[in-house]
């Protein structure tokens, strides 16, 4: 929600280098930072996001929870080497994440959609083994519209906890990179979500309009050369939360599968 009120971020991490990076960004979205090594330096008033270092580990985003309550939405940051530990970020209150090294369009888009209003995604099609979605690229629908899938996987008794988690942060990114990169937030292109339910599997198809990419040309993200790179992080989680990810031949359509 849009207010007055300075925009503040609260950074909870150790490594300058993560500090430097976020101040720098979050100065450029007109955020107020503070920095904060533990919890003992956190603001009494609450933020309106945090960021919080997964270098560390997860207790800081329970005691975080705690801290700032059920309204402030805590953003995970995570590297290669953090990576593992997001699943258990969310299953402690995280709502969020964000790569480090920092990818300005990414953090962008976390800010806005965590700031603005959120819009439900036009009438579902749905059935009991079928369920679509449409919506512009607008990061405002995106919170809905995953909500909105993982809602119907655990309605139809798929794993609560895989759906809750896994789902929503692979599906989560896939329709980011929809928005940010397929679509190039062109709010007259449109995202399209399909979820298919069979007796073994969910299978959740994120389409875009862009022109698509070559899934097979970027670059593995956890070989030495690449840890610096802000290409094909995003991928390389779908592969790593998913049981499978499959992609068309254009390129503009993912498809996740979670196996029931």
């Amino acid at each position: 929600m849009m207010t007055d009120a300075p925009e503040r971020a609260l950074i909870c991490a150790a490594r300058q280098a993560v500090i430097q990076a976020l101040e720098q960004e979050l100065a450029e979205l007109s955020a107020v930072p503070h920095v904060a090594h533990d919890p003992s330096e956190w603001p009494a008033q609450p933020p309106t996001l945090a960021f919080l270092d997964l270098e560390r580990g997860t207790d800081q985003v329970r005691a975080a929870r705690h801290a700032f309550g059920p309204d402030i939405p805590l953003i995970a940051l995570v590297d290669n080497e953090s990576a593992s530990r997001l699943i258990a970020a969310f299953a402690a209150g995280c709502e969020d994440y964000v790569f480090f090294p920092l990818n300005r369009d990414e953090l962008k888009l976390i800010w806005r959609k965590h700031r603005e209003s959120s819009r439900k995604p036009a009438p579902s099609r749905a059935s009991s083994d079928r369920i679509a979605l449409e919506f512009p690229s607008d990061v405002a629908y995106l919170e809905e519209a995953v909500g909105e899938i993982v809602r119907a996987c655990e309605e139809r008794e798929v794993s609560a906890d895989r759906a809750r988690l896994n789902l929503r942060v692979a599906l989560g990114e896939a329709v980011s990179n929809a928005i940010l990169y397929g679509n190039r937030q062109d709010p007259f292109k449109r995202v399209r979500v399909r979820a298919e339910f069979a007796t073994d599997r969910v299978a959740v198809t994120v389409t875009d309009e862009g022109t698509g990419f070559d899934p097979a040309v970027v670059p593995d993200p956890t070989r030495p050369e690449n840890r610096w790179r802000s290409h094909g992080r995003g991928l390389f989680l779908l592969q790593s939360l998913m049981d499978a990810v499959e992609y068309n031949e254009v390129g503009n359509a993912v498809t996740l599968v979670l196996l029931r």
